[in-house]
């Protein structure tokens, strides 16, 4: 078989899955396990990235397949499009148009890669980032084509992997992750929050992953890259009437669509959800809401961000409404602090 046959077979194996997932969101209550307006458009970008480029530099500058939802930097417009931005942007095929905009991205890129420097430099250089990288673990942080990163000590890191850092560091002061056996995220984006979790508590041994069709597609392969076998994806449990864990101490990590929650039969030590709750309708956090309470969750820790639109987004007040007002809302400024960047976190009391 010639290499470019053999090529195309493989892409399509690998978009068995992608393919499965949308057929079946077709088939289910939208309203509440679809994307709402915040993301409906951006996950149409996201599968039309995936199936033109695939996902092996997702997390590079010339690839548009995970911005919003992962810690790429794109430098391409043309990635970053709609259907109908690009048919308007076919117009830069013109070749002096090309040409114009191919040196544009070329300086662009060169801005980034100015930027990182700098960056690097600075977290290098930070007292913050020092602390926690000698009390945490990071393992495979950069794969994927990386390269919002800086080395230390002749390692290199991920900077997004810092910030997760910082949050558990943060979540700590409330929560002991070493008593946590299962956690349940919805909006894990890529994975990377739960590859950190299990790198450095190797007490959490099962895990529910749930996020939208593409994201969870995404975070499928990304966490399967590295707990392999371990990993459930969603056509290995599609067919079941009840999911849940195992009886064992085994490390399972179940990845599933918005529209499975209702097939969990699991009880939750930890919920996590870092800032997509206020991005969707408040009838879906309503409804998964009711799921958690029902899997008898432990902890709840929930993280939105300052800066929020209103027209968007909706306040963390007003989440915590939702949450029966049992949450206690903290202000928390990101572990470079002195360049403004606050999260809002609301913890279980």
């Amino acid at each position: 078989m010639c290499r470019k046959c053999d090529s195309y077979q493989g892409h399509h194996q690998i978009m068995k899955l992608l393919n499965l997932l949308i057929k079946d969101e077709k088939k289910i209550n939208r309203k509440l396990y679809s994307s709402g307006p915040y993301w409906s458009y951006k996950n149409l970008k996201t599968i039309y990235q995936i199936k033109k480029r695939g996902i092996s530099d997702f997390r590079g500058i010339s690839s548009g397949v995970g911005t919003s939802f992962t810690d790429n930097l794109p430098s391409d417009i043309r990635n970053e499009l709609g259907f109908k931005g690009r048919l308007l942007g076919n117009i830069f095929e013109i070749p002096i148009l090309n040409k114009i905009f191919k040196e544009q991205v070329v300086l662009t890129e060169g801005y980034i890669k100015k930027y990182l420097q700098a960056f690097s430099a600075i977290c290098a250089n930070n007292e913050n980032v020092k602390k926690l990288i000698d009390k945490y673990e990071f393992k495979n942080t950069t794969e994927y084509g990386c390269v919002n990163k800086f080395t230390f000590k002749k390692k290199e890191y991920s900077t997004f992997y810092l910030e997760i850092a910082d949050r558990i560091e943060k979540l700590s002061k409330n929560f002991d992750f070493k008593r946590v056996k299962t956690f349940f995220e919805i909006g894990g984006g890529f994975g990377a929050n739960i590859h950190f979790l299990l790198t450095n508590f190797p007490n959490i041994k099962k895990i529910i992953y749930l996020d939208t069709v593409p994201n969870l597609y995404l975070g499928t392969k990304y966490l399967k890259r590295h707990f392999g076998e371990n990993v459930k994806e969603y056509s290995d449990i599609r067919g079941s009437s009840i999911i849940e864990f195992k009886n064992d101490d085994e490390l399972e990590i179940i990845c599933i669509p918005p529209w499975e929650i209702e097939k969990l039969k699991v009880k939750i030590d930890h919920f996590h959800n870092a800032a997509s709750f206020v991005e969707m309708p408040r009838v879906v956090v309503e409804n998964y809401y009711k799921f958690i309470k029902k899997f008898d969750t432990r902890e709840i820790s929930l993280i939105s961000y300052g800066g929020y639109d209103e027209n968007t987004t909706f306040k963390p007040e007003t989440l915590n409404e939702i949450f029966e007002n049992k949450l206690k809302i903290s202000w928390n400024d990101w572990f470079i602090d002195k360049y403004g960047n606050r999260n809002i976190y609301l913890c279980s009391k």
